[in-house]
C-alpha cells in the first residue's frame, strides 16, 4: 500500500526532525519494509535518511527526530517494484537534469518501460523503484521547461502534468524543488489529503496519503 507525506513550513523548525518521526509512525500501518526522510533548511541544505524497516525502527536507527528544516517528504513502503533495500527505499533524490527530491505511494505499472526510456534520456537510475522512476520524469520535464526560460513555480507545475500524462497506475506523489523549497503533491487513483495550518514558526501546509496524519498537524 505505502504512504506518502509532505510538510512545508514558512520558517526552519527545531522539531521538524520529531514532527517528521511522529507523521511517519502514523503511516506504520500502510508500509513498514522500508521508511524514508528528507529534511530540507532555509539554506538549502538537504537531508536525505532511509533504511530497511519500520518507521518506528528506522526514526530512531537514523536519528530523524534530531533533525531541523522548513521541509519535509517521507514515505513507507510496501514493497512492490524492486526489493527491500536501502536503494529501493523512498524519497528519492535526482540530480541528473537538474535537483528534484520526492516520494510516492502506489504503483506505476509502466515502470519497465519508463526505465529504459530514463536510462536512453541520460539519466543515471539506481534502483528498480517505480517511485524513482517517477521523480525522474519529473526532473526530465522540468529541466526542458527551465530551459524554454519558465520561473521555477510555472516550470515544475508544467513538468508534474506532463509527467502524469506518461504514467500509468493509480498513485499519489509529493515533489519538492530544493531551489525554491516549492512542495507539489498530484494524485491519480490513489488517496492524497491537504491542509493549511499554522505553528509558532509561522503558516504550513500538508499534504498526506493519511486523513489522520493531516488532522493531527490542522485541528486545533
Amino acid at each position: 500500500m505505502c504512504g506518502v507525506i509532505g510538510l512545508r513550513c514558512e520558517r526552519d523548525r527545531n522539531d521538524l526532525g520529531a514532527t517528521a518521526a511522529r507523521l511517519l509512525k502514523m503511516l506504520e500501518y500502510r508500509g513498514y519494509d522500508s521508511t524514508g526522510a528528507a529534511l530540507q533548511s532555509e539554506d538549502g541544505t538537504v537531508t536525505l535518511r532511509k533504511g530497511v524497516g519500520s518507521p518506528t525502527e528506522v526514526c530512531r536507527r537514523l536519528d530523524i527526530p534530531g533533525l531541523s528544516g522548513s521541509v519535509f517528504c517521507g514515505q513507507v513502503r510496501w514493497a512492490t517494484f524492486g526489493k527491500v533495500d536501502r536503494a529501493n527505499a523512498q524519497p528519492h533524490q535526482v540530480y541528473c537534469k537538474t535537483h528534484l527530491y520526492g516520494a510516492h505511494n502506489g504503483n506505476i505499472t509502466n515502470c519497465a518501460v519508463l526505465k529504459k526510456k530514463l536510462r536512453r534520456l541520460g539519466h543515471r537510475v539506481l534502483s528498480d523503484n517505480d517511485g524513482e522512476m517517477l521523480v525522474h520524469l519529473v526532473e526530465h520535464h522540468f529541466d526542458l521547461a527551465l530551459r524554454r526560460g519558465a520561473d521555477r513555480s510555472s516550470a515544475l507545475k508544467e513538468a508534474v502534468l506532463k509527467a502524469s500524462r506518461e504514467l500509468v497506475g493509480s498513485y499519489a506523489a509529493v515533489l519538492v524543488d530544493p531551489r525554491t523549497r516549492t512542495l507539489a503533491a498530484i494524485k491519480a487513483g490513489s488517496s492524497l489529503y491537504m491542509g493549511l495550518g499554522h505553528a509558532e514558526a509561522g503558516s504550513f501546509i500538508i499534504a498526506s496519503s493519511d486523513l489522520g496524519s493531516v488532522l493531527s498537524q490542522t485541528k486545533a
